[in-house]
């Protein structure tokens, strides 16, 4: 099962139950990786993003068409370094075809990031499997969602 994100210290790390979190849905709600993993139990891939990321914005679609094209994955694009306002325009600009929603301080310190996209791909027990910094493209999208 995945560690409270309340656990100081805790970060995402391969090989590793991933930190637990909620998160704030864009459009309303709110996304709970424990929930995830008791309710369906699908392998989870968490992109970070942000409206100000140009590379955010070309990765999208292929996110979009990957989360359509394979429902077995659950797909959840949280924003990081950035402001919920700016945030919620991006995302109504887009429209991605997968949950969108706003990550706190307490994500971010266990979900970390050198630069944007980065994105955490977890088995279906939330065990991080693979983190990924940079632009995921359709290949290597596939590539790494087989593994999981």
């Amino acid at each position: 099962m995945a560690w409270a994100i309340g656990d100081r210290g805790v970060v995402a790390q391969v090989g590793e139950p991933a930190p637990g979190f909620t998160v704030d849905v864009l459009d309303g709600g709110s996304f709970s990786l424990s929930d995830h993993v008791a309710a369906d139990g699908k392998p989870l891939i968490v992109n970070l993003w942000a409206s100000w990321c140009a590379p955010c914005r070309k990765e999208m679609p292929d996110l979009s068409a990957f989360a359509r094209e394979h429902p077995e994955f659950e797909v959840v694009g949280v924003a990081v370094e950035d402001s919920l306002e700016e945030a919620r325009t991006f995302a109504a600009e887009l429209d991605p075809g997968y949950v969108l929603a706003y990550g706190d301080e307490a994500f971010e310190r266990a979900y970390h990031n050198f630069g944007l996209p980065v994105t955490y791909f977890l088995d279906e027990d939330g065990t991080v499997t693979e983190v990924f910094n940079g632009i995921l493209t359709p290949e290597r999208l596939e590539e790494i969602a087989g593994g999981v």
